[in-house]
């Protein structure tokens, strides 16, 4: 668990989980703007924003994978403490 809360800090997952959720936003204003617009300087803002979202989303694809690792190493880290525990517990009685 230890190595997970690590990598989660260290190889920057926190950061590429906001970042995702940045790019998440930039498409889905884009996306309403395209919806709404009644110009054709509004269609193109609207498909530059929705492009800049899908390209922090390419560019913030290594640390996304680096927070699903983090969050793996945690669960395995989580399940074999409560393993451990189960059983020296079992062992004391």
């Amino acid at each position: 668990m230890g190595i997970g809360l690590i990598a989660l800090i260290g190889w920057g997952g926190i950061s590429g989980f906001f970042g995702y959720i940045f790019a998440l936003i930039m498409i889905g204003f884009g996306y309403w703007l395209w919806r709404t617009s009644d110009t054709t300087l509004k269609r193109v803002c609207s498909g530059l924003v929705m492009l800049a979202g899908a390209a922090l989303i390419i560019f913030w694809l290594p640390k996304f994978i680096s927070l699903l690792l983090s969050g793996a190493l945690i669960y395995i880290g989580w399940i074999l403490v409560r393993i451990g525990q189960s059983q020296g517990y079992r062992y004391w009685k």
